[in-house]
């Protein structure tokens, strides 16, 4: 039974069956998780893979609870690989946040929406990177990406030659770019050319705001997954219990609302759609609305952008960018604490 059909079969399952797909769903979604994980640099991201099979559960769970209002997986293979996709990215977004704001700003760029021309991104057929370039080199299979290495390592020639000796950091980023290509001479994967390209502009190695990296004097916090996630099993096996995820979500709902405005708000426009559907097919959309002081309308008009750059959700709190994440890290401190003062437990 293909990956598909055992998700189908689960779902449509019940008693001793239901429990048997949930065995094999749960292996399968493993392996899924594993081969799409291989494809991303995450030596610097703890417990990444487990986030993620957690972040695949929630939408299973969700499916399996008969929400209506969620849309349902028609290829779970595919949904794996975006889901490990959009993880990565926001998990890249908060680590090495100067580094993604410039990779999102080059695809703007690359992609003609600033107003430049004469640039392409696009995917290889067959490694299946993101490439990019001249538009010219679109239909090339060739890749000169590792001229763009080798160019970090030559620096001084390379501003010689290519920018007349003039700093990175003055010039625009297209034209900046221009010059990046016209070293290699060829088409170059986008994560290469962002990173050369910052490289460049000394932007790698900025110290990234985010909950996993800022201390908190009063709690021993970690990740806000590590909350609800027991260390003595594994974490398939606790979200795909219904009960359990329910037994959870209903415990945290109810320490969520005494959190601050400001701070429900910074952990709900952090999230996954995924995840705050999840939450809303446990406590109703209405409710998750009413605690954000929202109009179900705009809600979920903002749940489907999630997650939102720390930017936007400052601008949503009226509080500065860099002060995101010390509220979102403060609330779910909180949650930590009272979760470990309360013993979560669940009795069968």
């Amino acid at each position: 039974m293909n990956a598909q059909k055992l998700l189908e079969a689960y779902l449509g399952s019940s008693g001793t069956d239901n429990r048997t797909y949930e065995e094999l769903l749960a292996r399968i979604v493993r392996q899924l998780v594993h081969k799409a994980v291989a494809r991303y640099p995450t030596t610097d991201l703890d417990d990444f893979e487990d986030e993620c099979v957690a972040a695949v559960w929630c939408k299973i769970a969700t499916l399996a609870s008969g929400d209506t209002a969620t849309s349902s997986i028609t290829n779970l293979e595919a949904f794996v690989r975006q889901a490990v996709h959009n993880r990565y990215c926001d998990c890249i977004r908060r680590k090495r946040p100067k580094w993604y704001n410039l990779k999102l700003e080059l695809m703007e760029t690359l992609s003609g929406k600033t107003g430049v021309s004469g640039f392409a991104i696009w995917q290889c057929q067959k490694t299946g990177a993101r490439m990019c370039g001249y538009a010219q080199w679109e239909q090339e299979s060739r890749s000169a990406t590792a001229k763009c290495r080798w160019l970090i390592d030559n620096q001084e020639k390379f501003r010689s030659h290519f920018l007349e000796k003039r700093d990175p950091r003055e010039l625009p980023l297209y034209e900046l770019t221009a010059a990046v290509l016209d070293y290699c001479g060829g088409p170059v994967e986008l994560d290469t050319l962002t990173g050369c390209i910052a490289e460049l502009l000394q932007a790698k190695n900025e110290d990234p705001l985010s909950i996993d990296t800022v201390s908190d004097p009063d709690s021993d916090s970690s990740a806000p997954v590590d909350w609800l996630i027991s260390p003595g099993a594994g974490v398939e096996d606790q979200v795909i219990d219904a009960a359990w995820f329910r037994h959870v979500l209903d415990w945290f709902w109810n320490e969520f609302l005494q959190l601050s405005v400001k701070q429900r708000k910074a952990i709900i426009l952090g999230m996954s759609p995924e995840q705050v559907m999840a939450i809303a097919s446990v406590v109703d959309f209405s409710e998750v609305a009413a605690a954000l002081e929202m109009s179900p309308e705009r809600a979920a008009d903002l749940i489907a952008e999630l997650p939102l750059p720390d930017s936007v959700i400052a601008d949503e709190l009226n509080i500065p960018t860099k002060a995101v994440p010390s509220v979102r890290f403060k609330a779910w401190g909180r949650i930590r604490r009272r979760t470990e003062k309360a013993g979560l437990t669940y009795d069968d």
